[in-house]
């Protein structure tokens, strides 16, 4: 239960991208598509991440707390919602102390951009782990509670002009 705990609490910052994902569709029509692209994330928990958007609808992150507790980068997918919405979801496998695979964790997302165009965004996730016979892609499979939940903004990575 601890381990859970800390785990939970690590991965706060990527909580907050969604709580239900249909597939994604071949090509995010959403966000807009020119939202794609890479997000320092700040979550109110303290995290940091950075956040890839593809414009075919992948979704990638990493975040400061990997290391702390032990998983992985994630992976996963992400489509528009209304007109400056998206939802998505990141999958992060999580190890024991001597790096056996313990968990699969899902990080379901919600995001909204912040002001005109996608320079910023806003919004929430919520933390889920898959225990055995509990499917990562199937939310509802999981039979315990979200492990945590948390709030976000972010700035869009752009070059030096």
């Amino acid at each position: 239960m601890h381990k859970r705990l800390l785990f939970a609490l690590s991965l706060l910052p990527l909580a907050a991208f969604g709580v239900a994902l249909r597939p994604a569709p071949t090509l995010a029509s959403g966000f807009p598509a020119s939202c794609a692209g890479t997000y320092l994330i700040s979550e109110a928990g303290g995290a940091r991440d950075f956040w890839t958007f593809a414009a075919d609808g992948s979704f990638f992150g990493t975040t400061s707390t990997q290391p702390l507790y032990n998983f992985s980068n994630q992976q996963g997918s992400w489509e528009k919602v209304g007109h400056d919405g998206a939802r998505g979801a990141l999958f992060a496998f999580v190890y024991d102390e001597d790096n056996t695979l313990m968990t699969t964790a899902r990080i379901d997302i919600v995001v909204d951009t912040v002001g005109q165009a996608c320079d910023e965004i806003a919004g929430s996730l919520v933390v889920r782990t898959f225990e055995d016979g509990e499917d990562p892609l199937d939310p509802s499979s999981d039979t315990g509670y979200p492990i945590a939940s948390d709030t976000f903004t972010g700035r869009r990575a752009k070059p030096s002009p």
